[in-house]
């Protein structure tokens, strides 16, 4: 399964960031995380980070040092701020990372 071609595919039709990466990774979108729901954090990394607890594949902040080490923060306003357009490259990031775990 490619997760980060089905978060972006979601993503591009129109669904959020988060419920993209959460559905990619087999969850149901009634249950992703509202993005920007946890301190205006990316839904992208909330819904990856969800599905690693969820799951039990490790600790979600390695997930966030390994974002952050991408793109400099973890905060959606920052990201859109970086590199407004690039919500899409999140969205696929996050899903592939998460997905790697699964």
């Amino acid at each position: 399964m490619n997760y980060e071609e089905a978060a972006r595919g979601s993503h591009r039709n129109g669904m959020n960031c988060a419920m993209s990466v959460y559905t990619a990774l087999g969850g149901d979108k009634k249950d992703a995380p509202r993005p920007r729901s946890e301190g205006g954090k990316c839904g992208a990394v909330l819904a990856a980070e969800q599905v690693i607890m969820e799951r039990g594949l490790g600790d979600p902040a390695d997930f966030d040092r390994e974002f952050l080490a991408l793109y400099g923060s973890l905060k959606c306003a920052d990201l859109r701020g970086f590199a407004a357009g690039k919500c899409n490259d999140y969205v696929g990031t996050a899903a592939r990372m998460a997905g790697n775990r699964i």
